[in-house]
């Protein structure tokens, strides 16, 4: 835990909470060894994370590309000059 302190700049009791949601979530798993406690990611609930977000992915992503697009022809627009009628 102190390793993840260190890194994540946060206090050791905002750490513990947040493993104790994780592991009670079933993404971490606890091990004690001796006075300290080791913790692990467990790989299952982020593919089970992962098969149930790829429904979705798909379709977000089209929606980003036209949106995408759409911020793309937006900008050309913008930027490029208007002809005068003539009279």
């Amino acid at each position: 835990m102190s390793d993840i302190v260190a890194k994540a700049g946060i206090h050791q009791s905002g750490v513990s909470r947040h493993l104790r949601i994780l592991s009670e979530a079933g993404f971490v798993s606890m091990r004690p060894d001796g006075q300290q406690r080791l913790y692990a990611l467990r790989p299952e609930p982020f593919r089970e994370l992962d098969s149930w977000l790829s429904g979705y992915r798909e379709l977000w992503e089209a929606r980003l590309d036209r949106f995408g697009a759409a911020l793309d022809k937006k900008r050309s627009d913008r930027t490029t000059p208007k002809k005068e009628p003539r009279p």
